[in-house]
């Protein structure tokens, strides 16, 4: 790829898809060196929309005329996931290094063609994981790494919310619900490993025909993992409890707080009010660091998109690891395949599905 020579740091990026969540990729693009040449999307409405907003000189109506007329060096893919694989191979294949949002595609089928792209193009692809690096889930990934959790044993991941009204949500396995699975389930295999078994069990409310409520246990190696998905639990909250011999750490991702679980050993009178009082000195120094951080500008929506993009940039600049590898992003689809088919056969088996296909 050639770099833009403006300066040597400065990536030439191309934004594919005008949605909504174009809005939060733009600025970081910029705070990470990237100058945006151009947005492409179907919508030419969508197109101007954003750029008039956000100062874009050059609207396309493809991702092709986008590569061939403006040379960029990275294209941001921001299309409705069944479009996800379509778009980046045709960047991939120029030679242009590609972040898709997740999910990264829809089927085994789709990534293994990604990555053949990739591989041909010489081209560097990573998946918006985000939620990877906010900063309580780089503090919990340091607990874990380091070993102050002790010996991790089980991982809880649980979402409560509803799918936003788009008319591509009938292009997912599971519809609304399918659009929320991709981030609780990428950051229980964060910490999972090697997925060996699949139970999965859904329900359907509202009677709809599609599922609206989802749980989901896998075995790891040597640790389990329970996913929960609720579109109908109030409040809507994100969580992630990591289960450790030496301390439990539940992350809440709504309001950026980590919490520290353990063992006190003290009296049994100060050792049974002591775990609140903890508890609650946690939370309070970190909902004021938070909110003076989010007054001050330096915490924003996504946060951990910042972080991901930036170490994207820099990976492309510098020859290194992209922050999510396709490895990573493609055992996300591989998985999330794998849950549907259990809830498929589970009518007639409820026995654990295996999932080798998912390694």
């Amino acid at each position: 790829m050639v770099m833009s020579e403006a300066r040597p740091d400065t990536l030439k990026v191309g934004v594919v898809g005008g949605g909504t969540i174009a809005e939060t990729h733009v600025p970081y693009i910029r705070a990470a060196g990237g100058e945006i040449v151009a947005v492409s999307d179907l919508s030419v409405v969508a197109s101007n929309d954003l750029a008039d907003r956000f100062a874009i000189q050059k609207i396309h109506r493809s991702v092709e005329d986008l590569i061939e007329v403006e040379r960029p060096d990275v294209i941001h893919v921001l299309t409705p996931p069944h479009t996800h694989a379509a778009v980046a191979i045709a960047a991939l294949e120029r030679g242009v290094h590609v972040l898709v949002e997740k999910p990264m595609a829809l089927d085994p089928d789709e990534v293994d063609r990604m990555a053949a792209a990739a591989k041909a193009g010489g081209a560097m692809l990573t998946v918006d994981h985000n939620r990877l690096f906010d900063p309580v889930m780089l503090e919990a990934r340091r607990l874990v790494e380091s070993g102050e959790i002790g010996d991790l044993v089980a991982i809880e991941s649980y979402q409560a919310g509803t799918a936003s009204e788009r008319a591509w949500l009938s292009t997912l396995q599971g519809g609304g619900l399918g659009d929320l699975v991709p981030h609780p389930l990428y950051l229980q295999l964060a910490f999972l490993g090697g997925v060996q078994s699949i139970q999965s069990m859904a329900m359907d409310r509202q009677g709809r025909g599609t599922p609206d409520e989802l749980r989901v246990l896998m075995q790891g190696d040597d640790r389990s993992g329970v996913l929960t998905i609720s579109t109908h639990a109030v409040p809507h909250l994100n969580t992630l409890k990591l289960c450790g011999s030496k301390m439990t750490v539940e992350v809440n991702l709504n309001n950026m707080s980590l919490v520290r679980r353990r063992d006190y050993d003290v009296p049994k009178i100060i050792g049974k009010p002591l775990p609140n009082i903890d508890e609650s000195y946690q939370l309070m120094t970190q909902v004021v660091a938070n909110t003076v951080n989010f007054v001050r500008g330096k915490i924003r929506y996504y946060p951990g998109m910042k972080t991901l993009i930036q170490r994207f940039y820099d990976a492309i600049r510098d020859g290194g690891e992209p922050p999510v590898s396709i490895e990573q992003g493609g055992e996300v689809v591989r998985v999330t395949s794998a849950i549907w088919d259990s809830l498929a056969q589970a009518g007639a088996d409820p026995r654990a599905d295996r999932v080798e296909a998912a390694r």
